[in-house]
């Protein structure tokens, strides 16, 4: 079964960001993905590098955080949606749920913190607390909104609420 929301791809990581446990393996034997990293399995260098930011931000910050990056698996480039948490154990020190992200257009350009600031928004945060979650000031977290409606062709805030509540995941 492929991976999906459904049946999301969790991987389990030590300090150095190896993984110690992933499931379901559908693309690559156990051997194959054992004490690899996640920045292995992506081809460009902005990539690998956005994905080692994430995962120190997890394991000293202690604090969730959500990207997407193309993954290759068998040679196939496809754009996963991961979200990692921190674990709270010696050996496992990360926790990573990765869902593919098959209609690229559903991705609508929107940069990691403007779907932070819209994930926020549909959780019922209001700007100052955005603000305040993100580490910016609330005319940053405004500009973040303006350009979710131009993005998404909305526009009302209400417009999209409603369009983050029918696309995004929390």
């Amino acid at each position: 079964m492929e991976h999906s929301e459904k049946n999301p791809l969790i991987t389990l990581h030590d300090s150095r960001g190896r993984i110690v446990f992933a499931q379901p393996l559908v693309y690559h034997s156990a051997a194959e993905v054992l004490y690899s990293q996640p920045w292995e399995w992506v081809s460009s260098e902005d990539e690998k590098t956005q994905i080692r930011d994430a995962f120190q931000k997890v394991l000293f910050d202690r604090e969730p955080i959500t990207i997407r990056a193309k993954f290759n698996f068998r040679g196939k480039p496809t754009l996963y949606e991961c979200h990692a948490v921190p674990v709270e154990t010696n050996e496992v020190t990360v926790m990573t749920t990765s869902i593919p992200i098959l209609d690229s257009q559903d991705d609508m350009g929107l940069t990691p913190r403007e779907m932070e600031c819209l994930r926020q928004l549909i959780s019922g945060s209001q700007t100052t607390e955005i603000a305040n979650q993100m580490g910016v000031k609330s005319t940053t977290v405004n500009t973040y909104k303006q350009r979710l409606k131009e993005k998404i062709g909305v526009d009302s805030l209400a417009g999209l609420i409603s369009w983050g509540c029918r696309h995004l995941r929390n």
